[in-house]
């Protein structure tokens, strides 16, 4: 009988086909298809009805030399600022780009990176792709806007009205029902066992989220609260559509808001970050997700320390 097995090769983990091949008194595996990286094993599996074996985490640097590492990348960011205005306007304009790319890509989309950035930095379309696709790019590059515009007006708190107005950019000619407004029905999450709470208690646990998320009461660094709100955002689920590319551009808000660059989750990790999201949900593993939001944070550094250095030397 055949399955899937995954191997870790130089940090990243490969997937294949294999089956069990008994000669005499023993058993070899023997590898019957190479299925490539979690992606492309993940449809497979999908296609041909096999389980996918759920890998161990990657050894991980200790999380206090990662915090080390994302402070003084910090230090060296904040060293930089103020940007000169054609580099701030650049470094957006990529950002936008990758951030609309990666987030609607988790979503289903089925534009190209190409596509995606002509059509936010050009207005013209490309392809022949499913106008939803397009009006999801548009509508993600508007929100993004809108949270720029609501930290450029040195707004601390965020508001359920914020979320709502996040909602609406985002969705706009995406859906029409329900468009900037808390769902009604009750949604449930393709292939996962969680469940989210019925439309009757969600008004009453957005007021809380919003407190806690304002307040912190637990006195979470930006990083942490950034996780352990997105993650009660999607467990929430407000939204009957949407609730992945509003709770990403939530997540960013917080972190934005706390000194940090915006992080970018790439469509190549959507599995694992998928998996994170319903480990926490389902066996209260919180402390994964927070690790992969520091990692995320660290790579964010990075990508704007490349990008503004070389204006400062």
């Amino acid at each position: 009988m055949a399955f899937i097995r995954s191997k870790l090769v130089n940090g990243e983990y490969y997937f294949y086909l294999v089956k069990n091949i008994r000669e005499g008194g023993t058993v070899r595996q023997e590898i019957v298809k190479y299925l490539g990286r979690q992606d492309e094993a993940g449809k497979y599996a999908k296609e041909k009805g096999f389980a996918m074996p759920e890998p161990e985490e990657k050894p991980e640097e200790s999380e206090t030399e990662l915090d080390r590492k994302i402070a003084d990348k910090k230090k060296s960011l904040d060293s930089l600022k103020p940007f000169p205005k054609e580099i701030e306007e650049r470094l957006r304009e990529d950002l936008v780009v990758l951030w609309t790319y990666n987030s609607t890509a988790i979503e289903g989309s089925t534009l190209s990176l190409k596509e995606t950035a002509t059509l936010l930095d050009e207005g013209i379309v490309v392809g022949n792709k499913p106008l939803a696709d397009y009006l999801a790019a548009k509508g993600h590059r508007d929100a993004i806007n809108v949270l720029f515009r609501r930290l450029g007006e040195r707004k601390k708190k965020i508001s359920e009205s914020d979320i709502l107005e996040l909602h609406k950019a985002t969705m706009k000619g995406v859906v029409e029902k329900y468009l900037g407004a808390y769902r009604l029905v009750q949604v449930y999450l393709r292939g996962s066992s969680f469940v989210p709470p019925p439309p009757n208690q969600v008004p009453k646990m957005m007021a809380e989220f919003v407190y806690k998320l304002n307040k912190n009461p637990h006195g979470y660094d930006p990083i942490v609260l950034s996780a352990l709100s997105h993650l009660e955002f999607e467990s929430i689920h407000p939204f009957v559509d949407g609730n992945g590319r509003v709770g990403r551009l939530l997540a960013n808000w917080v972190l934005m808001r706390g000194g940090y660059p915006p992080i970018i989750i790439a469509k190549k990790e959507r599995l694992r970050y998928i998996r994170l999201l319903e480990q926490a949900q389902t066996r209260n593993k919180h402390y994964a997700l927070a690790v992969f939001f520091k990692k995320k944070v660290n790579e964010a550094l990075d990508f704007y320390l490349k990008r503004a250095r070389p204006y400062r030397a």
